[in-house]
């Protein structure tokens, strides 16, 4: 394959968010190594590395400062770049990825949120405690007053909108409900199709929004495209549908920042969690096409 780029075109910088702390499986904070490793080998002019945010401790505080940090790190590449990228980590990293960007931005941000689950518990309800069940409820300011982390809200329940939904319990179904965050579950998206959903999606998270971003639970994907994570939900989004609208997207400029969350490369399966990975962020850079990519 060979990767040609205009003169309008920059390399899709990325943060790498290496932390499991969030997660009952901590492996996943070895996913940005591995894309780094992977880049290396294979150096594409689309994506460039810019820097790796990790945890500097366990238990405790070690959470709240690596999100603090990740945010800090996020603000100051976006003030510089007109997109970029995360990549865990589990997917607490989001509570400073989309923090940071809203900042940097200054104005209100719009988020498509593609995951199997709702990720909207606060420590109150949530069953295991772990954080990557939480990010959404911190986003909107509904961790509450216990945490360690209840800070406003980042972003308004009328600009976010759920994609992929198929696993949850009725704590965070019950908050999301109530705010009346848009959810699409996977059962809605058989019935209208992917390209609909996405178009619905995307009106949501620009309507009344400076800019707006999309973060991917690579849970959200079916196991049979996405093996290497750390909750798998039969029955996800096909990497299919996902890559084309990807793809097309790339070319909107109100896209200003792209996570991917939840990769554990440990349990991958002949890197094809890895490989997929990398389409996913080859496609945001908006250099290339999703017909580059023929399997």
């Amino acid at each position: 394959m060979v990767i040609t780029m205009t003169a309008q075109q920059t390399p899709l910088r990325i943060i790498g968010a290496a932390s499991g702390l969030g997660a009952p499986d901590a492996r996943c904070a070895d996913g940005p190594s591995a894309l780094r490793e992977l880049l290396q080998q294979h150096p594409l002019s689309t994506l460039a590395w810019h820097q790796t945010v990790s945890s500097r401790k366990t238990g405790g505080p070690a959470l709240p400062d690596f999100i603090h940090r990740l945010a800090d790190a996020c603000t100051a590449l976006l003030q510089t770049e007109a997109r970029i990228a995360v990549v865990g980590g589990d997917h607490s990293c989001a509570m400073g990825t989309w923090r940071g960007v809203v900042r940097a931005l200054g104005g209100p941000l719009g988020l498509i949120w593609i995951d199997a689950h709702l990720d909207a518990h606060n420590p109150a309800s949530s069953p295991s405690g772990y954080w990557h069940g939480m990010p959404v409820a911190a986003l909107l300011g509904k961790m509450g007053s216990g945490s360690a982390d209840h800070g406003d809200a980042v972003i308004d329940q009328r600009h976010l909108c759920l994609v992929g939904v198929r696993s949850y319990e009725g704590a965070e179904h019950k908050l999301l409900r109530r705010l009346g965050v848009r959810v699409i579950t996977m059962n809605e998206i058989d019935r209208i199709g992917f390209e609909a959903t996405m178009t619905e999606a995307t009106a949501i998270a620009t309507g009344g929004t400076r800019a707006y971003g999309v973060s991917i639970d690579l849970d959200a994907l079916d196991p049979a495209d996405a093996p290497a994570v750390g909750s798998p939900v039969v029955g996800g989004i096909r990497a299919a549908e996902l890559l084309p609208w990807l793809a097309a997207v790339a070319a909107d400029p109100r896209l200003r920042a792209l996570e991917v969350a939840e990769f554990n490369p440990v349990i991958d399966v002949d890197q094809r969690t890895l490989k997929l990975l990398l389409r996913i962020l080859n496609l945001a850079s908006g250099a290339e096409h999703e017909s580059d990519h023929r399997t």
